[in-house]
């Protein structure tokens, strides 16, 4: 009975059974707090830890790391103020420090071996990102998260280490994004790629950008202009409809300033002088400022569109169905209107809003407008921006051969 008794506790009496139970958990809880005790002491002194009192009473730990992986932005100077806390997320610390220090961390926590996903949410949070336009930070973003969703091999761009990343690699991709997308937006994809790409060269992550190695295709570039009548046409047909009217001084003011669609929909009260009839343009691509007179055609539409629209602060405003604020047309917005007002006038389809702009320029080029007159108006700060919008034609050969006659 005794042999079974040691083998068998329940069957001791429940007294005898109990304060053994009671001794085998005292034994467990000494050894827990030993371990923490351990653990605390441990963990509080560990490297570029300090232990501080507080005012209150309390105890606080406070981390601090060595220089160099602060300029990095590997970690930062951080307080604990629990220690349950402290020696969870010290150790953490210490490990991305050991990490930069073997080479395997350079900077942001993104190393060689990071993935193209986590390379791009690093840049988007980079001075270099914060200060372009808020337009082309929104192209970068969406574009540069496009590609990382696309798979080269069966495998994912966005998962790719970029110390995996080679010629053979971006030739694929730029092959696959050809047949997909076509060659111009394969073009952008790769010219969006190599702005990552050299940026991670910049923070010396990588030695090149193998994006340069690629041949990229050329191809042919857009080149519809409007005519004279189509854009008349137009404009009668959208000042036909009280629902047209806004996309219709897009579309007149786009044509007569040669400006972006973009910079129009985003025209505020402000912009416009009435006193001196001078509308105030700052180019969301590049930022560059010009001031444009309004003529006296241009000047009577806008007074009336103030009288009309001049208590919110859009000249040609969209009331959103989702709270019936006031805001900018979108983009889909507005070309679901352009595409209503075509469809009702019969012009091309592939005639666009932004082909204005480059109509604007061609015009002012043939009427024999110098350079500088141009890009007074188009804001461009450079002669050979202007090369794209030459055309060989019948007029100006003529004009050319008469002046060599002269």
């Amino acid at each position: 009975m005794t042999l079974c008794r040691s083998y068998y506790p329940l069957t001791l009496p429940q007294t005898e059974y109990n304060l053994r139970y009671l001794r085998y958990l005292l034994k467990v809880f000494i050894i827990y707090l030993k371990n923490i005790n351990t653990l605390s002491t441990r963990k509080v002194h560990m490297k570029y830890t300090h232990k501080m009192k507080r005012k209150d009473g309390g105890t606080s730990w406070r981390f601090v790391p060595p220089d160099d992986a602060v300029r990095a932005g590997v970690v930062s100077t951080t307080t604990f103020r629990d220690g349950r806390t402290a020696r969870h997320e010290i150790p953490k610390l210490i490990d991305l420090v050991d990490s930069f220090r073997r080479g395997e961390i350079v900077v942001g926590r993104c190393g060689p071996s990071s993935t193209l996903s986590q390379l791009l949410t690093f840049y988007l949070n980079t001075k270099h990102f914060n200060s372009l336009s808020y337009n082309t930070q929104a192209n970068y973003e969406y574009n540069l998260k496009a590609i990382c969703k696309g798979t080269v091999f069966n495998k994912s761009i966005g998962n790719m280490p970029l110390n995996r990343l080679n010629t053979n690699i971006c030739t694929e991709m730029y092959d696959q994004w050809e047949t997909d997308i076509g060659t111009d937006h394969a073009n952008q994809y790769a010219r969006l790629f190599s702005v990552l790409i050299n940026h991670c060269v910049s923070m010396e992550l990588t030695m090149y950008n193998p994006m340069k190695n690629v041949k990229k295709r050329s191809h042919t570039p857009r080149s519809v202009v409007w005519t004279n009548e189509q854009v008349e046409l137009f404009l009668d047909t959208a000042f036909s409809k009280y629902k047209w009217r806004n996309v219709g001084l897009i579309v007149l003011f786009a044509y007569e300033w040669g400006q972006r669609p973009v910079d129009i929909r985003n025209l505020k009260w402000s912009n416009i002088d009435f006193i001196k009839e001078v509308v105030t343009i700052t180019q969301t691509k590049r930022g560059a400022t010009v001031e444009l007179p309004i003529d006296e055609r241009l000047f009577k539409l806008i007074e009336k569109q103030e009288t009309d629209w001049g208590w919110q602060q859009y000249v040609v405003p969209c009331q959103r169905a989702s709270d019936n604020a006031y805001r900018t047309l979108s983009v889909d917005q507005m070309n679901t209107l352009v595409g209503e007002v075509k469809q009702a006038c019969g012009l091309p389809s592939d005639l666009r809003v932004g082909d204005l702009r480059k109509t604007a320029i061609v015009e002012m080029i043939k009427g024999g407008a110098e350079a500088m007159q141009v890009m007074s108006v188009t804001g461009h700060k450079n002669i050979s921006s202007l090369n794209p919008y030459l055309k060989h034609n019948l007029e100006t050969a003529i004009e050319a051969l008469d002046r060599r006659k002269r």
